[in-house]
């Protein structure tokens, strides 16, 4: 007996009607570029590698969560987010003086304007969208885009 593969040979009432929703055990864990390009929209005052340096083994666990992003490299994955997702991220040194009197240079990275902070909620819809998740909300997508500097105002 033939199977019927093709649509045009399924009786309609062996068409079943398909639930496209998202089974919630479907949704994999987020990426690492969209955990930092998320949490690079919600720092728009820039991060430094003392915001992100992990401490544990466990600080990897939060990655994801929202909450915190952390990392062993942080350089890393800004010229990930600039050179391979084409987003601008501008970097300023930071002076830091320890507790002890001691001082040091970090750079703190930024997302540089609204057409970067744009770029980057686009590709973290397209990456939630990879992994069964819905969009962010088009209204919390404009307000972490609005936070930004605008491209003229930078000139």
């Amino acid at each position: 007996m033939k199977r019927k593969n093709h649509p045009a040979q399924v009786a309609d009432s062996d068409i079943r009607i398909v639930d496209s929703t998202p089974d919630p055990m479907d949704i994999k864990p987020p990426y690492k570029a969209e955990t930092f390009s998320l949490y690079m929209l919600t720092h728009p005052d820039g991060i430094t590698a003392l915001d992100t340096n992990a401490r544990t083994f466990e600080d990897f666990e939060k990655n994801g969560t929202g909450k915190q992003f952390y990392t062993t490299c942080l350089h890393t994955d800004v010229a990930k987010l600039r050179n391979q997702y084409g987003v601008d991220v501008s970097g300023e040194p930071v002076k830091y003086v320890s507790r002890h009197g001691y001082s040091t240079n970090f750079t703190s990275y930024r997302i540089a304007d609204r057409k970067a902070a744009a770029r980057a909620v686009v590709l973290v819809n397209r990456w939630r969208t990879e992994r069964g998740e819905c969009h962010l909300p088009a209204e919390y997508s404009q307000q972490l885009i609005n936070q930004f500097p605008d491209t003229a105002d930078l000139k």
